[in-house]
């Protein structure tokens, strides 16, 4: 898994955010949280994924990129409703893919 280097977090995960980070970089679980990731399927933009699916073996890991974390599926939800709010603001489309990958590229 790669991070964004700016996290998008609900309100519930920004407060145990290097309680968190530390559990998800040594593959613990962590109770009800849930990753916005890029999607691999081109035809979506992004994927909202419990975190214990991830941590199952047949899990594809390859070049998971995390955007974003919520606790809860409701919370996963506004994350992802404020990344495309953002991507309207900054950019005048809804293209979040073309949005996030500008801004993955900008961090490196």
């Amino acid at each position: 898994m790669k991070f964004f280097h700016d996290l998008y977090m609900g309100d519930m995960v920004s407060s145990k955010y290097e309680a968190i980070m530390k559990k998800l970089n040594s593959d613990k679980p962590v109770l009800d949280l849930y990753l916005i990731t890029m999607a691999n399927n081109p035809d979506n933009m992004l994927e909202i994924v419990p975190q214990r699916e991830v941590l199952q073996k047949g899990y594809p890991n390859m070049d998971i990129r995390v955007v974003g974390l919520a606790k809860g599926k409701k919370e996963a939800i506004v994350v992802v409703q404020s990344i495309v709010e953002e991507s309207l603001r900054e950019t005048g489309s809804a293209d979040v893919r073309v949005f996030l990958n500008q801004r993955w590229e900008e961090q490196v």
